[in-house]
C-alpha cells in the first residue's frame, strides 16, 4: 500500500499559488528580445527579431523583419537609440540597395521611421527592450499602417491588407 503524504490546508494553498505563478508566467518574459516573434491582430503580418551581428554598427540595438504572411513582401527594420539613449528609433525599409544606403537613396526605400514602444498589460507603454533584454509583451509602431499605405512598393497589384500598429508576442525562436 502506498501512503500519500498528508497536506494541511496552508500547505496546499501555498503549493497551488506557486503552481499558478509558474503556469501563468508569460512566455514573453522568458524570451530575449532578439528571439521574439510578434503578429498583428489579424495575423496578416509577422514581425521577427533577429540577433544583431557582433560586427554590426555599435549603435544598432535591434534588427527585425516584417513579413506579410502568404506573400513575398518582406521589410527590414533596424533600431538605434538616440545619442542620449532616451528613445529607440526604428527605420523600416523595403528593398534597399545592398550595403549602407544613405541620404536620398535611403529615403526612397524607407517605409516608416519612428519610436517603437513596448506595451504591457494595462496599456502601459515603455521603450523597446534592447536585443539581450527580456522581450516585450506587445509592440506599438505609431502610424506604421498609414506609412505603408502611402509607400510605393512597386508591386504588380497594390496592397490591400495593411497591418495593425500593435504587434502581440506570438513565440520565442530558439537560439540557432
Amino acid at each position: 500500500m502506498i501512503r500519500l503524504p498528508s497536506f494541511r490546508p496552508g500547505n496546499s494553498v501555498a503549493l497551488l499559488a506557486a503552481l499558478g505563478m509558474i503556469l501563468s508566467s508569460p512566455a514573453f518574459a522568458a524570451c530575449l528580445q532578439d528571439h521574439a516573434v510578434y503578429t498583428d491582430r489579424d495575423d496578416d503580418y509577422t514581425l521577427t527579431f533577429k540577433s544583431v551581428p557582433d560586427d554590426g554598427p555599435a549603435i544598432t540595438t535591434n534588427e527585425f523583419t516584417i513579413k506579410m504572411n502568404d506573400s513575398d513582401l518582406k521589410m527590414d527594420g533596424v533600431v538605434t537609440w538616440n545619442k542620449d539613449g532616451s528613445r529607440p528609433n526604428a527605420v523600416i525599409t523595403y528593398k534597399c540597395p545592398a550595403g549602407d544606403a544613405a541620404g536620398a537613396e535611403l529615403q526612397q526605400c524607407t517605409v516608416w521611421k519612428g519610436v517603437v514602444y513596448a506595451l504591457k498589460e494595462g496599456a502601459d507603454a515603455e521603450l523597446l527592450p534592447k536585443a539581450k533584454e527580456p522581450s516585450a509583451q506587445a509592440l506599438l509602431l505609431p502610424d506604421f499602417s498609414g506609412a505603408m499605405s502611402s509607400f510605393n512598393f512597386k508591386l504588380e497589384k497594390p496592397l490591400e491588407t495593411f497591418p495593425w500598429e500593435v504587434f502581440r508576442f506570438k513565440e520565442c525562436v530558439p537560439e540557432q
